[in-house]
């Protein structure tokens, strides 16, 4: 208190040249490169300049493996924090270095008239950068000055690094080979560490601005917020576990839309390789890893590795989270649009009732997928095929339909110019394409 009354004047100087000093650092910016840390003498005791950051487990997964992108260090940390002039710290501004310091020239940092951070907070909130539940280690050890320099800087904030980026990557290294290595990075993490972390304290793990399920992504995914929320089919994923994070890297990752794995089938398999319960009526999911290890005849999406071609991974307002609508029934009224099928697949195979080659399932001319999905009580494609894998028949025909509360097996046979089926209790009808047959009813 001594001290405080004794400085009265100089105080009332300080806050008035730190607010000047804020303005100049907030809005005041140059874009030339700086190559070096501002090599300023700081008044950190020998043993604060050496303090490491308290451990804290890492705030990122693994990086992915992907082909090495060849970039410089500039094109990673453009200098964006370098001011028009240097940013003095107000009580170094003030040239009494005793508001600071025991001497009135000191010679090192080993003669402050205490310990940092409590000097630092003479000035600066104690609240505000430690009093929240997580604190990054530089300020749970009191090292302000592995950041700041605590006399003058070409930075913004007095920091000692040009760029944020790059000063988190002086201790958080492993991000620095990131950066530099991976090919989709999330543009909030190339702009800036802090547009998700605060470098100080937060109340989130991590020293995040939000819930890292998904809040804190809704807050620039706005769209997706009213998505996820609006939807009638919703992915349970979304509400589990790490949320966002079941299927997303929030720092980047070698493949598209920051996807945790090579495929966007991989990273579905992750939890469809079990039976799992909808939210929407709790029926039950189809394992879907057990089916295409089982039935090696994939549909084209699956070979390709891309079950979002065809399902939106968000929710959906369509059957099965499907990306445009299908036929919730056995039986439908034929009505091109309500098919995403045709999304691929040509609807004249389909709407055409005589053809040579819209499709090879003919009886001579003589449409059969005509023939069974044009009535008003129209077959739907998934009465006869499996969309996602078969094994047993070719075209991705089922071993068995579903009718009512029954699997009837289909007894499909293939020849070389058509082929005959005996579904349920039919008698078996045969269609070919050079020599039409005609089937007694």
């Amino acid at each position: 208190m001594k001290f405080i009354a004794k400085h009265k004047i100089f105080l009332s100087l300080i806050a008035a040249i730190m607010f000047s000093s804020f303005l100049s650092g907030c809005f005041a910016t140059n874009e030339k490169k700086v190559e070096e840390v501002v090599s300023e003498t700081t008044t950190s005791t020998p043993s604060q300049e050496s303090a490491q950051p308290v451990a804290e487990e890492s705030i990122a997964q693994t990086p992915q493996e992907s082909a090495p992108v060849k970039t410089e260090k500039s094109s990673i940390f453009p200098p964006n924090l370098k001011q028009a002039k240097a940013v003095i710290h107000p009580p170094y501004e003030t040239k009494v270095c005793t508001l600071c310091h025991k001497s009135k020239n000191p010679k090192n940092g080993d003669d402050l008239i205490m310990d940092v951070p409590d000097l630092c907070y003479q000035c600066h909130d104690k609240k505000a950068k430690e009093g929240k539940k997580f604190v990054h280690g530089p300020v749970a050890a009191g090292a302000c000055t592995i950041c700041h320099n605590p006399h003058k800087s070409e930075n913004s904030s007095l920091l000692k690094i040009s760029n944020i980026n790059e000063l988190c990557t002086s201790c958080h290294t492993a991000k620095e080979d990131f950066l530099r290595n991976t090919q989709n990075i999330h543009p909030p993490v190339k702009d800036s560490c802090i547009n998700c972390h605060d470098p100080h304290t937060e109340d989130y793990k991590f020293q995040l601005r939000g819930d890292r399920k998904k809040d804190l992504c809704l807050m620039c995914h706005v769209d997706k917020q009213e998505w996820i929320t609006t939807v009638k089919n919703k992915h349970g994923a979304i509400n589990i576990e790490k949320g966002c994070q079941n299927c997303h890297d929030p720092h980047g990752t070698g493949q598209p839309k920051m996807i945790k794995g090579d495929t966007i089938k991989d990273v579905c398999l992750k939890c469809h390789s079990k039976t799992q319960i909808r939210d929407e009526d709790g029926a039950k999911l189809i394992n879907m890893g057990k089916l295409l290890k089982e039935n090696p005849d994939w549909h084209g999406p699956i070979q390709w590795g891309d079950c979002a071609m065809c399902h939106n991974p968000h929710g959906s307002n369509n059957l099965r989270m499907l990306k445009k609508p299908f036929p919730t029934t056995f039986y439908s009224a034929f009505d091109e649009k309500n098919y995403i099928c045709f999304e691929c697949h040509d609807a004249g195979k389909i709407k055409n009732e005589f053809t040579t080659d819209d499709t090879n399932f003919r009886n001579g001319n003589v449409n059969m997928h005509f023939i069974h999905v044009n009535k008003k009580k129209g077959r739907t494609c998934r009465a006869c095929h499996d969309f996602h894998a078969t094994k047993d028949y070719p075209h991705h025909l089922k071993k068995k339909t579903h009718f009512g509360k029954i699997n009837f097996p289909i007894r499909y046979i293939e020849t070389p110019t058509g082929g005959s089926c005996a579904p349920a209790c039919h008698a078996r009808r045969y269609y070919d394409r050079e020599k039409p047959v005609k089937n007694l009813k």
